[in-house]
């Protein structure tokens, strides 16, 4: 299981790297100080104990309840790199640069997004 996890974090940083490369030099600014800032939120969670995919389903409400803080403080910590994302998200759309999400019938359009050409 680490190695199928280790295969997809290597997928996921090309991935990354791919976007980031085709943004502007001050949204990879942006991105750089989310990533900086998820890291220092990991380093300071040394709580946090890698679990089984589906053992989530079993969680205590108190359980969720304290993910929920966690989630909160996140948003919280990060709210200018949100705002900004949001911010960027506006002019995409005002610009006409989105596409919709569902076709009409409702179905996820998934496979004519660009990222997965």
């Amino acid at each position: 299981m680490t190695t199928k996890r280790r295969d997809e974090s290597v997928d996921y940083t090309q991935e990354i790297a791919r976007i980031v490369d085709g943004l502007p030099l001050h949204e990879v600014a942006q991105v750089y100080d989310f990533v900086v800032s998820l890291q220092a939120k990991s380093e300071q969670d040394t709580s946090f104990v890698e679990e089984d995919d589906e053992d989530w389903l079993h969680d205590s409400e108190e359980d969720m309840l304290a993910e929920d803080t966690l989630w909160d403080e996140m948003f919280a910590c990060n709210s200018a790199v949100f705002e900004a994302l949001e911010k960027a998200t506006d002019i995409e759309i005002e610009k006409g640069l989105t596409q919709p999400m569902f076709n009409a019938d409702g179905e996820l359009v998934i496979d004519e997004l660009p990222h997965n050409a």
